[in-house]
Protein backbone atom coordinates (compact mmCIF):
# COMPACT_ATOMS: atom_id res chain seq x y z
CA UNK A 1 0.00 0.00 0.00
CA UNK A 2 1.33 3.47 -0.98
CA UNK A 3 2.23 5.70 1.69
CA UNK A 4 0.45 9.49 0.84
CA UNK A 5 2.08 11.78 -1.12
CA UNK A 6 3.67 14.92 0.77
CA UNK A 7 2.15 17.99 0.54
CA UNK A 8 3.81 21.28 0.36
CA UNK A 9 1.99 24.85 0.56
CA UNK A 10 3.85 26.13 -2.34
CA UNK A 11 2.31 23.36 -4.64
CA UNK A 12 -1.01 23.83 -3.72
CA UNK A 13 -1.47 27.34 -3.56
CA UNK A 14 0.61 28.41 -6.72
CA UNK A 15 -1.38 29.79 -9.38
CA UNK A 16 -4.62 30.02 -7.13
CA UNK A 17 -6.84 32.99 -6.67
CA UNK A 18 -7.81 33.32 -3.02
CA UNK A 19 -10.80 35.62 -1.52
CA UNK A 20 -10.20 36.09 2.70
CA UNK A 21 -12.97 38.58 4.72
CA UNK A 22 -11.87 40.20 7.96
CA UNK A 23 -8.08 41.52 6.74
CA UNK A 24 -9.44 44.57 8.62
CA UNK A 25 -9.20 42.43 11.74
CA UNK A 26 -6.33 41.25 13.75
CA UNK A 27 -5.68 37.75 12.62
CA UNK A 28 -6.56 38.30 8.81
CA UNK A 29 -3.76 40.63 8.40
CA UNK A 30 -1.07 37.75 10.19
CA UNK A 31 -2.61 35.22 7.29
CA UNK A 32 -2.95 37.58 4.22
CA UNK A 33 1.28 38.60 5.86
CA UNK A 34 2.19 35.52 5.85
CA UNK A 35 0.80 34.29 2.38
CA UNK A 36 2.53 37.18 0.59
CA UNK A 37 5.40 36.67 2.20
CA UNK A 38 5.85 32.78 2.03
CA UNK A 39 3.41 31.92 -1.07
CA UNK A 40 4.92 34.87 -3.56
CA UNK A 41 3.26 32.33 -6.35
CA UNK A 42 -0.09 32.57 -5.36
CA UNK A 43 -2.10 34.11 -8.58
CA UNK A 44 -3.76 36.79 -6.64
CA UNK A 45 -5.60 37.42 -3.30
CA UNK A 46 -9.05 39.34 -3.63
CA UNK A 47 -10.42 40.60 0.01
CA UNK A 48 -13.84 41.33 0.57
CA UNK A 49 -14.18 44.61 2.77
CA UNK A 50 -16.56 47.30 2.66
CA UNK A 51 -16.05 51.20 2.84
CA UNK A 52 -16.71 53.22 6.25
CA UNK A 53 -17.32 56.26 7.57
CA UNK A 54 -13.28 57.21 7.94
CA UNK A 55 -13.10 55.72 4.24
CA UNK A 56 -15.39 56.17 1.01
CA UNK A 57 -14.24 52.79 -1.04
CA UNK A 58 -13.51 49.65 0.49
CA UNK A 59 -9.87 49.89 -1.98
CA UNK A 60 -9.18 52.89 0.05
CA UNK A 61 -9.69 51.27 4.01
CA UNK A 62 -7.79 48.36 2.91
CA UNK A 63 -4.54 50.31 1.89
CA UNK A 64 -5.21 52.56 4.79
CA UNK A 65 -5.79 50.25 7.55
CA UNK A 66 -4.59 47.13 6.23
CA UNK A 67 -1.15 47.53 3.76
CA UNK A 68 -0.21 50.31 5.73
CA UNK A 69 0.29 48.17 8.95
CA UNK A 70 3.23 47.16 10.63
CA UNK A 71 2.45 43.94 10.59
CA UNK A 72 4.08 44.44 6.71
CA UNK A 73 7.56 45.99 7.87
CA UNK A 74 9.42 42.58 7.29
CA UNK A 75 7.87 42.18 4.00
CA UNK A 76 8.98 45.89 3.11
CA UNK A 77 12.21 45.46 4.19
CA UNK A 78 12.34 42.66 2.36
CA UNK A 79 11.02 43.81 -0.82
CA UNK A 80 12.46 47.70 -0.75
CA UNK A 81 11.11 49.64 -3.41
CA UNK A 82 9.16 46.71 -5.00
CA UNK A 83 6.97 46.33 -2.61
CA UNK A 84 4.25 48.90 -3.76
CA UNK A 85 4.61 47.02 -7.10
CA UNK A 86 4.15 43.41 -5.66
CA UNK A 87 1.35 44.53 -3.57
CA UNK A 88 -0.48 45.93 -6.50
CA UNK A 89 -0.21 43.04 -8.44
CA UNK A 90 -1.09 40.57 -6.21
CA UNK A 91 -3.84 41.94 -4.12
CA UNK A 92 -7.40 43.26 -5.57
CA UNK A 93 -10.07 44.85 -3.46
CA UNK A 94 -13.48 43.59 -3.57
CA UNK A 95 -16.27 46.27 -2.19
CA UNK A 96 -19.33 43.87 -0.40
CA UNK A 97 -21.09 43.74 2.69
CA UNK A 98 -20.51 39.75 4.24
CA UNK A 99 -24.11 39.90 5.95
CA UNK A 100 -26.00 40.72 2.50
CA UNK A 101 -27.05 38.12 0.19
CA UNK A 102 -24.51 38.18 -2.37
CA UNK A 103 -22.01 40.24 -0.67
CA UNK A 104 -24.57 43.08 -1.94
CA UNK A 105 -23.46 42.98 -5.52
CA UNK A 106 -24.82 43.03 -8.55
CA UNK A 107 -25.69 39.43 -9.89
CA UNK A 108 -23.25 40.06 -12.90
CA UNK A 109 -20.40 41.33 -10.60
CA UNK A 110 -20.72 38.36 -8.45
CA UNK A 111 -21.04 36.35 -11.11
CA UNK A 112 -17.23 37.74 -12.29
CA UNK A 113 -16.34 37.02 -8.42
CA UNK A 114 -17.12 33.74 -8.34
CA UNK A 115 -15.99 32.47 -11.80
CA UNK A 116 -12.74 33.52 -11.01
CA UNK A 117 -11.82 32.46 -6.98
CA UNK A 118 -10.17 28.97 -6.01
CA UNK A 119 -10.59 29.16 -2.41
CA UNK A 120 -12.37 31.24 0.27
CA UNK A 121 -10.59 31.88 4.10
CA UNK A 122 -13.31 33.64 6.01
CA UNK A 123 -11.76 35.54 9.23
CA UNK A 124 -14.56 37.74 9.55
CA UNK A 125 -16.26 37.85 12.52
CA UNK A 126 -17.37 40.05 15.64
CA UNK A 127 -15.45 39.20 18.68
CA UNK A 128 -17.20 41.62 20.81
CA UNK A 129 -18.84 39.37 23.97
CA UNK A 130 -21.34 41.79 24.63
CA UNK A 131 -22.50 42.61 20.97
CA UNK A 132 -26.34 43.41 20.28
CA UNK A 133 -27.81 39.89 19.87
CA UNK A 134 -29.15 40.59 16.22
CA UNK A 135 -26.02 42.02 15.12
CA UNK A 136 -23.85 39.08 16.33
CA UNK A 137 -26.24 36.39 14.21
CA UNK A 138 -26.00 38.60 11.15
CA UNK A 139 -22.46 39.07 11.30
CA UNK A 140 -21.21 35.40 13.06
CA UNK A 141 -24.09 33.05 11.71
CA UNK A 142 -26.04 34.26 8.97
CA UNK A 143 -22.77 36.07 7.12
CA UNK A 144 -22.54 32.13 6.30
CA UNK A 145 -24.91 32.16 3.92
CA UNK A 146 -23.13 34.88 1.44
CA UNK A 147 -20.07 32.23 1.45
CA UNK A 148 -22.40 29.30 0.58
CA UNK A 149 -23.38 31.38 -2.20
CA UNK A 150 -19.87 31.95 -3.30
CA UNK A 151 -18.98 28.34 -2.91
CA UNK A 152 -21.57 27.09 -4.99
CA UNK A 153 -21.63 29.48 -7.87
CA UNK A 154 -18.03 28.93 -8.50
CA UNK A 155 -18.15 24.92 -8.68
CA UNK A 156 -17.83 23.72 -4.98
CA UNK A 157 -15.00 25.40 -4.16
CA UNK A 158 -13.31 25.13 -0.79
CA UNK A 159 -13.70 27.36 2.46
CA UNK A 160 -11.82 27.74 5.27
CA UNK A 161 -13.90 29.22 7.98
CA UNK A 162 -12.22 30.75 10.99
CA UNK A 163 -14.41 29.74 14.19
CA UNK A 164 -13.15 29.34 18.10
CA UNK A 165 -12.26 26.52 20.60
CA UNK A 166 -15.18 27.99 22.91
CA UNK A 167 -17.54 26.58 20.70
CA UNK A 168 -18.00 24.49 23.24
CA UNK A 169 -19.73 26.73 25.55
CA UNK A 170 -20.11 24.75 29.28
CA UNK A 171 -19.25 21.36 27.80
CA UNK A 172 -16.62 20.10 30.18
CA UNK A 173 -13.44 17.79 30.01
CA UNK A 174 -11.33 16.95 26.90
CA UNK A 175 -13.16 18.95 24.16
CA UNK A 176 -12.53 16.77 20.80
CA UNK A 177 -12.45 18.30 17.13
CA UNK A 178 -15.45 17.60 16.18
CA UNK A 179 -19.13 18.99 16.12
CA UNK A 180 -20.26 20.14 19.69
CA UNK A 181 -23.91 19.92 20.96
CA UNK A 182 -25.43 22.12 23.40
CA UNK A 183 -24.93 21.48 26.68
CA UNK A 184 -28.36 22.77 28.35
CA UNK A 185 -31.19 22.63 25.00
CA UNK A 186 -32.33 19.44 23.27
CA UNK A 187 -32.65 20.52 19.67
CA UNK A 188 -32.90 18.57 16.79
CA UNK A 189 -30.13 16.74 15.54
CA UNK A 190 -29.43 16.53 11.36
CA UNK A 191 -27.52 12.77 10.51
CA UNK A 192 -24.68 15.08 9.53
CA UNK A 193 -24.20 15.76 13.40
CA UNK A 194 -25.03 19.12 13.05
CA UNK A 195 -28.07 20.97 14.98
CA UNK A 196 -31.34 23.00 13.38
CA UNK A 197 -30.93 26.17 14.66
CA UNK A 198 -33.11 28.23 12.01
CA UNK A 199 -36.01 28.70 14.07
CA UNK A 200 -33.40 30.06 16.99
CA UNK A 201 -32.24 32.19 14.45
CA UNK A 202 -35.75 33.30 13.40
CA UNK A 203 -37.25 33.64 17.00
CA UNK A 204 -34.70 35.94 18.42
CA UNK A 205 -34.15 37.63 15.15
CA UNK A 206 -38.08 38.79 16.10
CA UNK A 207 -37.46 39.36 19.47
CA UNK A 208 -34.77 42.02 18.68
CA UNK A 209 -37.12 43.62 16.33
CA UNK A 210 -39.50 43.77 18.74
CA UNK A 211 -37.20 45.30 21.54
CA UNK A 212 -36.43 48.27 18.92
CA UNK A 213 -40.40 49.03 18.46
CA UNK A 214 -40.49 48.95 22.30
CA UNK A 215 -37.85 51.26 22.74
CA UNK A 216 -38.26 55.08 21.74
CA UNK A 217 -34.34 55.34 22.51
CA UNK A 218 -31.61 53.59 19.68
CA UNK A 219 -29.10 53.17 23.07
CA UNK A 220 -31.59 51.33 24.75
CA UNK A 221 -32.84 49.17 22.72
CA UNK A 222 -29.13 48.43 22.05
CA UNK A 223 -28.19 47.71 25.42
CA UNK A 224 -32.00 45.62 25.80
CA UNK A 225 -30.10 43.70 22.57
CA UNK A 226 -27.33 43.26 24.65
CA UNK A 227 -28.76 41.71 27.61
CA UNK A 228 -30.82 39.44 25.49
CA UNK A 229 -27.60 37.99 23.70
CA UNK A 230 -26.44 37.08 26.99
CA UNK A 231 -29.46 35.66 28.51
CA UNK A 232 -29.96 33.55 25.69
CA UNK A 233 -26.54 32.00 25.45
CA UNK A 234 -26.39 31.53 29.07
CA UNK A 235 -29.52 29.43 28.76
CA UNK A 236 -28.54 27.63 25.61
CA UNK A 237 -25.13 26.43 27.19
CA UNK A 238 -22.64 29.59 26.51
CA UNK A 239 -21.06 32.12 28.13
CA UNK A 240 -21.79 35.18 25.82
CA UNK A 241 -23.07 36.21 22.52
CA UNK A 242 -19.89 35.72 20.67
CA UNK A 243 -19.62 32.14 21.33
CA UNK A 244 -23.09 31.22 20.73
CA UNK A 245 -23.49 32.93 17.34
CA UNK A 246 -20.46 31.22 16.07
CA UNK A 247 -21.11 27.66 17.30
CA UNK A 248 -24.82 28.74 15.08
CA UNK A 249 -22.61 29.77 11.76
CA UNK A 250 -21.03 26.12 12.69
CA UNK A 251 -24.47 24.57 12.13
CA UNK A 252 -25.27 26.77 8.79
CA UNK A 253 -21.93 25.96 7.13
CA UNK A 254 -22.33 22.51 7.66
CA UNK A 255 -25.81 22.15 6.76
CA UNK A 256 -25.81 23.90 3.75
CA UNK A 257 -21.87 22.69 1.96
CA UNK A 258 -22.82 19.16 2.63
CA UNK A 259 -20.73 17.54 0.17
CA UNK A 260 -17.98 20.47 -0.50
CA UNK A 261 -14.72 21.02 0.90
CA UNK A 262 -14.71 22.99 4.53
CA UNK A 263 -12.53 23.18 7.30
CA UNK A 264 -12.96 25.23 10.38
CA UNK A 265 -10.23 26.32 12.26
CA UNK A 266 -10.87 26.86 16.11
CA UNK A 267 -8.74 28.78 17.87
CA UNK A 268 -8.89 29.41 21.40
CA UNK A 269 -7.65 32.78 22.50
CA UNK A 270 -5.81 34.53 20.23
CA UNK A 271 -2.45 36.58 21.41
CA UNK A 272 0.28 38.11 19.67
CA UNK A 273 3.13 36.47 17.58
CA UNK A 274 5.60 34.28 18.84
CA UNK A 275 7.79 34.24 15.82
CA UNK A 276 6.54 35.75 12.60
CA UNK A 277 6.33 37.97 11.05
CA UNK A 278 8.26 39.33 14.12
CA UNK A 279 7.98 38.27 17.90
CA UNK A 280 4.93 40.09 19.48
CA UNK A 281 3.06 41.87 17.12
CA UNK A 282 -0.26 42.66 18.11
CA UNK A 283 -3.00 45.13 17.31
CA UNK A 284 -5.85 46.00 20.09
CA UNK A 285 -6.98 44.55 22.86
CA UNK A 286 -7.26 40.69 23.61
CA UNK A 287 -8.92 38.57 26.28
CA UNK A 288 -5.44 38.91 28.63
CA UNK A 289 -5.20 42.45 27.37
CA UNK A 290 -8.01 43.78 29.08
CA UNK A 291 -7.20 42.50 32.56
CA UNK A 292 -2.89 43.47 32.13
CA UNK A 293 -4.74 46.95 31.33
CA UNK A 294 -6.94 47.17 34.12
CA UNK A 295 -4.56 45.83 36.56
CA UNK A 296 -1.72 48.47 35.26
CA UNK A 297 -4.06 51.49 35.74
CA UNK A 298 -4.47 50.43 39.24
CA UNK A 299 -8.25 49.43 38.82
CA UNK A 300 -8.17 45.75 39.41
CA UNK A 301 -6.24 43.43 41.86
CA UNK A 302 -8.49 40.56 42.20
CA UNK A 303 -10.14 38.75 39.76
CA UNK A 304 -12.51 35.42 39.87
CA UNK A 305 -10.47 32.18 38.52
CA UNK A 306 -9.38 28.85 39.00
CA UNK A 307 -5.61 29.05 39.84
CA UNK A 308 -5.05 24.87 38.72
CA UNK A 309 -7.04 25.67 35.33
CA UNK A 310 -5.71 25.69 32.07
CA UNK A 311 -5.69 29.15 30.47
CA UNK A 312 -5.30 28.23 26.65
CA UNK A 313 -3.74 31.49 24.63
CA UNK A 314 -2.31 30.65 21.55
CA UNK A 315 -0.17 33.09 19.40
CA UNK A 316 -1.64 34.27 16.67
CA UNK A 317 1.04 33.18 13.67
CA UNK A 318 0.32 29.44 14.75
CA UNK A 319 -3.32 30.09 14.45
CA UNK A 320 -2.43 32.09 10.87
CA UNK A 321 0.04 28.76 10.13
CA UNK A 322 -3.28 26.39 11.17
CA UNK A 323 -5.16 28.40 8.73
CA UNK A 324 -2.83 28.13 5.91
CA UNK A 325 -1.97 24.31 6.03
CA UNK A 326 -6.02 24.11 6.32
CA UNK A 327 -6.20 25.85 2.74
CA UNK A 328 -3.60 24.01 1.03
CA UNK A 329 -5.12 21.10 2.20
CA UNK A 330 -8.26 21.58 0.77
CA UNK A 331 -7.26 22.32 -1.85
CA UNK A 332 -4.71 18.81 -2.72
CA UNK A 333 -7.98 17.14 -1.33
CA UNK A 334 -11.08 18.99 -1.18
CA UNK A 335 -14.75 17.34 -0.67
CA UNK A 336 -14.58 16.70 2.62
CA UNK A 337 -15.60 17.98 6.10
CA UNK A 338 -12.35 18.67 8.89
CA UNK A 339 -12.52 20.66 12.01
CA UNK A 340 -8.95 21.87 13.17
CA UNK A 341 -8.36 23.32 17.00
CA UNK A 342 -5.09 24.98 17.24
CA UNK A 343 -4.45 25.63 21.03
CA UNK A 344 -1.67 25.37 23.48
CA UNK A 345 -3.33 23.18 26.44
CA UNK A 346 -2.16 19.94 25.05
CA UNK A 347 1.32 20.98 23.96
CA UNK A 348 2.27 23.41 26.42
CA UNK A 349 -0.37 23.60 28.84
CA UNK A 350 0.21 26.52 31.45
CA UNK A 351 -2.22 27.11 34.57
CA UNK A 352 -3.61 30.59 35.24
CA UNK A 353 -1.57 30.76 38.39
CA UNK A 354 1.43 30.70 36.23
CA UNK A 355 0.21 32.91 33.31
CA UNK A 356 -0.35 35.58 36.16
CA UNK A 357 2.88 35.04 38.37
CA UNK A 358 4.83 35.69 35.07
CA UNK A 359 2.76 38.81 34.44
CA UNK A 360 3.53 39.94 37.90
CA UNK A 361 7.23 39.54 38.13
CA UNK A 362 7.69 41.46 34.59
CA UNK A 363 5.33 44.15 35.89
CA UNK A 364 6.80 44.68 39.37
CA UNK A 365 10.47 43.86 37.96
CA UNK A 366 10.55 45.84 34.94
CA UNK A 367 7.70 48.31 34.67
CA UNK A 368 10.23 51.28 34.07
CA UNK A 369 10.28 49.56 30.39
CA UNK A 370 6.50 49.87 29.18
CA UNK A 371 5.77 53.48 30.37
CA UNK A 372 2.68 53.76 28.29
CA UNK A 373 1.14 50.73 30.35
CA UNK A 374 2.61 51.72 33.80
CA UNK A 375 2.34 55.18 35.38
CA UNK A 376 4.13 54.01 38.14
CA UNK A 377 5.73 50.61 40.06
CA UNK A 378 2.23 48.67 40.88
CA UNK A 379 1.74 49.09 44.30
CA UNK A 380 0.20 45.54 44.68
CA UNK A 381 -0.18 42.23 43.31
CA UNK A 382 -3.40 40.79 40.98
CA UNK A 383 -4.69 37.80 43.08
CA UNK A 384 -7.07 35.50 41.62
CA UNK A 385 -9.69 34.15 43.73
CA UNK A 386 -13.01 31.26 44.11
CA UNK A 387 -16.22 33.43 42.52
CA UNK A 388 -17.41 33.33 46.37
CA UNK A 389 -14.16 35.54 47.84
CA UNK A 390 -14.80 37.94 44.88
CA UNK A 391 -18.12 38.80 45.43
CA UNK A 392 -17.18 38.95 49.02
CA UNK A 393 -14.41 41.21 48.38
CA UNK A 394 -16.25 43.85 45.81
CA UNK A 395 -19.01 43.70 48.71
CA UNK A 396 -16.09 44.84 51.31
CA UNK A 397 -14.74 47.79 48.77
CA UNK A 398 -18.44 48.82 48.57
CA UNK A 399 -18.66 49.39 52.05
CA UNK A 400 -15.10 50.62 52.54
CA UNK A 401 -16.14 53.01 49.40
CA UNK A 402 -18.97 54.16 51.30
CA UNK A 403 -17.70 54.72 54.63
CA UNK A 404 -14.29 56.29 53.27
CA UNK A 405 -16.17 58.85 51.17
CA UNK A 406 -17.91 60.59 54.35
CA UNK A 407 -13.76 62.04 55.15
CA UNK A 408 -12.77 61.37 51.82
CA UNK A 409 -14.50 61.68 48.48
CA UNK A 410 -11.61 60.83 46.22
CA UNK A 411 -10.51 57.66 47.40
CA UNK A 412 -14.02 56.58 47.47
CA UNK A 413 -14.38 57.54 43.78
CA UNK A 414 -11.27 55.50 43.06
CA UNK A 415 -12.45 52.30 45.12
CA UNK A 416 -16.00 53.07 43.20
CA UNK A 417 -14.17 52.30 39.78
CA UNK A 418 -12.18 49.51 41.09
CA UNK A 419 -15.20 47.53 41.88
CA UNK A 420 -17.27 48.72 38.81
CA UNK A 421 -14.28 47.89 36.16
CA UNK A 422 -13.70 44.48 38.61
CA UNK A 423 -17.49 43.38 37.87
CA UNK A 424 -17.95 44.39 34.25
CA UNK A 425 -14.36 42.39 33.64
CA UNK A 426 -15.55 39.41 35.74
CA UNK A 427 -18.89 39.10 33.64
CA UNK A 428 -17.49 39.04 30.52
CA UNK A 429 -14.34 37.29 30.96
CA UNK A 430 -14.50 35.29 34.11
CA UNK A 431 -15.21 32.02 32.38
CA UNK A 432 -11.98 31.79 30.71
CA UNK A 433 -10.16 32.48 34.05
CA UNK A 434 -12.32 29.42 35.19
CA UNK A 435 -11.83 26.54 32.59
CA UNK A 436 -13.29 23.34 32.93
CA UNK A 437 -11.95 22.05 29.78
CA UNK A 438 -8.95 21.07 28.02
CA UNK A 439 -8.59 21.80 24.32
CA UNK A 440 -7.73 18.56 21.97
CA UNK A 441 -5.53 19.04 18.45
CA UNK A 442 -5.17 15.67 17.49
CA UNK A 443 -6.14 16.42 13.86
CA UNK A 444 -4.49 19.37 13.80
CA UNK A 445 -0.94 17.94 14.23
CA UNK A 446 -1.75 14.96 11.95
CA UNK A 447 -2.25 17.97 9.25
CA UNK A 448 0.71 19.12 9.79
CA UNK A 449 2.56 16.06 9.68
CA UNK A 450 0.83 15.29 6.23
CA UNK A 451 3.34 18.40 4.90
CA UNK A 452 7.09 18.70 3.76
CA UNK A 453 9.56 18.87 6.48
CA UNK A 454 10.54 22.69 5.36
CA UNK A 455 6.79 23.51 5.18
CA UNK A 456 6.67 22.45 8.84
CA UNK A 457 9.00 24.27 10.02
CA UNK A 458 7.72 26.83 8.09
CA UNK A 459 3.82 26.77 9.41
CA UNK A 460 4.31 25.31 12.76
CA UNK A 461 1.02 24.99 14.84
CA UNK A 462 2.23 23.60 17.93
CA UNK A 463 2.59 25.63 21.03
CA UNK A 464 5.47 23.49 22.33
CA UNK A 465 7.94 25.81 20.44
CA UNK A 466 8.01 28.44 22.89
CA UNK A 467 8.75 28.82 26.65
CA UNK A 468 6.22 30.71 28.67
CA UNK A 469 8.14 32.79 31.13
CA UNK A 470 9.85 34.32 27.40
CA UNK A 471 6.35 34.20 25.89
CA UNK A 472 5.10 36.24 28.63
CA UNK A 473 7.29 38.19 29.68
CA UNK A 474 9.94 39.63 26.61
CA UNK A 475 7.52 38.85 24.06
CA UNK A 476 3.81 39.55 24.58
CA UNK A 477 4.30 42.50 27.44
CA UNK A 478 6.92 43.93 25.15
CA UNK A 479 4.82 43.69 21.85
CA UNK A 480 1.78 45.14 23.96
CA UNK A 481 3.20 48.23 24.39
CA UNK A 482 4.95 48.61 21.18
CA UNK A 483 2.38 47.63 18.78
CA UNK A 484 -0.56 48.44 20.74
CA UNK A 485 0.19 51.18 23.16
CA UNK A 486 2.75 53.52 20.87
CA UNK A 487 0.70 53.31 17.58
CA UNK A 488 -2.84 53.70 19.06
CA UNK A 489 -0.85 56.90 21.07
CA UNK A 490 0.60 58.12 17.29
Amino acid sequence: MSSPSILTVQNELAGKHILITGTTGFLGKVVLEKLLRKVPDVYQITLLARSNKHYSSAKERVYQEVITSSVFNVLKEEMGSLFDEFIESKISVVEGELTQSGFGMDAASFKALAEDIDLVINCAASVNFREPLDDAIRINALSVEGLVELVKAAGDIPLVQVSTCYVNGHNIGNIKETIHSPKHNKLTKFSDGSFHVRPLIEKYLLECERINRAFKSSESAEQERIRLGVKVAREHGWNDTYTFTKWMGEQLLIQQLKGSGVSIVRPSIIESTVLEPVAGWLEGIKVADALIFAFARGKLSFFPGDDSGILDVIPADLVANSVILSAAEQVASPKNFRIYQCCSGSDNPIQLREFVQHVMNESQQNYESYPKLFKRKPSSNFKTVSGFAFQSVMRGLQVAAFCRGIFQPSLRRKLVEKVSTSRELAQIYSFYTAPQYQFDNTQLKQLWRQFSTEDQNTYGVSANCYDWKDYVSNIHMAGLHKYVLEERAA
